[in-house]
């Protein structure tokens, strides 16, 4: 069995010398971030720090020559093999022909050692949480196994048919089939941003609100020194606010320029590559046969301006254990919501969104458990309140604007919820088209999936005795994928609906 590249050891090293800093800090950050640090007390242990530091990170040390002693992989004529771990090991056999997805990834310390990470998964939702093949090798090499395991995948093993290919380039601008140019990125970057300042806006509006009615009433002695409380609050959280929505611009450009840098997608056989990333680059390869479903989504303000992103959800599609499985499944970041059909033309044109059949037959069923729940909570939540402060001997006035804060934030609520029971009233539906099912949901975001039905493996009903009455119910249809993502539903339809959908499951 061949062991990994030695660019594994040498790239975790450097990444473990960072993380062996940040754990000294961590525990010694008293002694080095003291207002007036004592000089002579950090000279004179200077040893001491040298000692721990050495100790920490021979600890990494010993654990990548471990895990690189201990794993492998090899491949066979009909499967792969591969172990892995130290304290924890993990042998894995994967038959070619069981393979659906091959990824490939690079971080910034993979690319300066020359190595690569390969993952491989069968789709098995037993081990959807983590990949069950790993591969350190170098970058020439995983791309010969990427696409000599794209051919063994076809062939189920070894033969004379199988041609090993030489390494390539896996990506190219002239065969994309689509590109997420700088000219989108900074439209995707700035209607996120915007979606998020609209939210703020609404709210430092009514913080302003609430601070100038607190200031009116301590200038007029109405609430002594709760007033300057319910400010410095308000204060408070106006600031928290204002500080999540430079993170969050920071995040979403980083997310637009490095995140997805030179994002392509290509066809490959019967495969479809997925390539972007700057500091981590990650190659996605998968077959069309494991896919499950396209997911098309706008924010409130993509679908105000008219944009939208498309997801793929693919049959265990994961990369490994802690990894951030969101990314994976992006085939469009941003496009126009009426370009959605000519891009999935060109990559899944048999995953083009039909018109939508059927709507949502009632408006009061989208909001009755939501506004139910809210009275019963507001009213416990106001009774508490003022009962506590009561006691502790609160002025009728306070007691009376906390009251009227209580309510007035419940009516604020009770108001959002309203306009996304309207707009999801009006998305909500259906669209049954021979082999293909296309549904439709959701309020301030709106969610359009579109699945075969060889992909459907159940259907739900789910009602009320008043909805049972009018005809309606909530259609649950459950999908091949892992158990965490399998229900699509479409509220508020009518129940009769879902028998035709069990005429098409038992066809």
């Amino acid at each position: 069995m061949k062991r990994f590249d030695k660019g594994y050891i040498y790239s975790n090293l450097l990444s473990d010398l960072v993380g062996s800093i940040v754990i000294f800090l961590f525990f010694f950050e008293e002694i080095f971030f003291e207002e007036e640090p004592n000089m002579e007390l950090i000279v004179a242990a200077i040893p001491f720090f040298v000692i721990a530091l050495a100790v920490i990170y021979l600890c990494f040390i010993a654990y990548r020559i471990a895990y690189y002693r201990t794993s492998g992989y090899e491949l066979t004529e009909t499967e792969i093999k591969c172990k892995r771990g130290v304290l924890f090991r993990k042998n894995s056999v994967l038959e070619y022909k069981k393979v659906h997805a091959i990824n490939k990834k690079q971080s910034l310390f993979h690319r300066f050692f020359g190595i690569a990470v390969l993952t491989v998964d069968s789709g098995s939702t037993n081990t959807s949480h983590q990949a069950e093949i790993v591969i350190i090798e170098k970058n020439e090499t995983v791309d010969a196994l990427l696409n000599e395991l794209n051919a063994l995948k076809e062939t189920g093993g070894r033969g004379t048919d199988v041609k090993t290919e030489a390494a390539q380039v896996l990506l190219s601008e002239e065969d994309s089939l689509y590109s997420f140019t700088s000219k989108r990125k900074i439209l995707y970057t700035f209607i996120t941003v915007a979606s998020l300042a609209l939210g703020i806006a609404v709210f430092a509006i009514l913080t302003v609100a609430v601070l100038g009615v607190c200031k009116l009433m301590l200038q007029n002695g109405f609430l002594g020194t709760w007033g300057e409380f319910f400010i410095f609050s308000a204060l408070i959280t106006l600031g928290a606010v204002l500080m999540l929505s430079v993170f969050s611009f920071i995040g979403c450009m980083v997310r637009a320029f490095i995140g997805y840098h030179d994002f392509t997608v290509t066809k490959h056989g019967s495969d479809l590559r997925i390539s972007f990333g700057l500091l981590e680059k990650h190659t996605n390869t998968f077959s069309y046969d494991r896919i499950k479903a396209v997911k098309i989504s706008q924010g409130l303000l993509q679908r105000m301006l008219g944009f939208a992103s498309i997801h793929l959800e693919v049959i265990g599609y994961t990369y490994e254990t802690g990894s951030d499985n969101v990314t994976l499944g992006v085939l469009v970041p941003f496009c126009k919501y009426n370009e959605v059909g000519e891009i999935l033309g060109k990559i899944l044109p048999e995953y083009v969104p039909d018109q939508k059949q059927t709507k949502a037959k009632a408006y009061f069923p989208f909001v009755s458990w939501f506004s139910l729940i809210l009275g019963i909570v507001t009213g416990v939540t106001l009774v508490l309140t003022l009962g506590i402060m009561w006691l502790c001997g609160v002025s009728a006035t306070v007691l009376a604007v906390v009251a009227f804060a209580v309510i007035g934030l419940s009516l604020i609520i009770l108001a959002s919820e309203l306009l996304s029971a309207a707009l999801n009233y009006q998305t909500s539906g259906i669209a049954m088209n021979g082999a293909k099912i296309t549904a439709y949901r959701g309020g301030f975001t709106r969610g359009v999936t579109v699945f075969m039905v060889k992909n459907l493996i159940a259907v739900a009903n789910v009602t009320t005795p008043l909805r049972k009455k009018a005809g309606i119910a909530t259609l649950v249809l459950h999908l091949k994928t892992n158990a965490q993502t399998n229900e699509v539903k479409v509220p508020i339809q009518e129940d009769t609906l879902a028998e035709k959908l069990e005429e098409l499951l038992i066809l």
